[in-house]
């Protein structure tokens, strides 16, 4: 062999080998880039399916509340000294333990961006603080249509949240 084919050799090997490096350097960056893309939509699915559970959770508890909230002050236009049942503080402190887990949702749903479902989780647990206040204030005069009306604002609010969420997990 004549130096300039050991050159011309060593060339092609070195080339082949150096495209071979660059072929696979792209790959594995898009594999890796993929890998992080994947990643980053799993984590917001369950985000969002843990705010859900969160939310539903809470809807629980607060349509139970309504429920013996709505019994209590019914009741107690027949008589005014009608003390709270055992069901309803109990349906009580439930609903101010859930909070938490509202809470948590909101800084969840802040963490990841999406401040406009926080907004709109916001707006449905202000709801609910609105009718325990109406229900707590005997000094009002209680009427059924009210609680009824809370209640449809209450379920409307969720729904709302949960059609923006179902907008979100469409986007991911």
């Amino acid at each position: 062999m004549i130096w300039i084919e050991v050159v011309d050799s060593a060339v092609k090997i070195g080339l082949g080998a150096l495209i071979a490096g660059v072929i696979t350097f792209l790959l594995s960056s898009t594999q890796h880039r993929n890998e992080l893309k994947k990643a980053k939509v799993e984590r917001e699915f369950e985000m969002l399916k843990t705010v859900a559970e969160k939310v539903e959770n809470f809807n629980s508890i607060t349509l139970n509340y309504w429920a013996f909230a709505t019994d209590w002050r019914r009741r107690l236009i027949l008589d005014s000294s009608l003390p709270k049942s055992n069901g309803f503080l109990d349906a009580q402190n439930k609903l101010f333990d859930s909070f938490s887990e509202l809470t948590k949702a909101e800084s969840l749903l802040l963490l990841f961006g999406y401040s406009s479902a926080q907004i709109k989780l916001r707006d449905y647990g202000e709801t609910v603080i609105s009718f325990k206040k109406r229900i707590d204030s005997i000094d009002i005069p209680f009427d059924p249509s009210d609680t009824t009306n809370y209640r449809k604002s209450m379920i409307d609010k969720r729904s709302e949240l949960f059609s923006l969420l179902n907008e979100i997990y469409k986007t991911i």
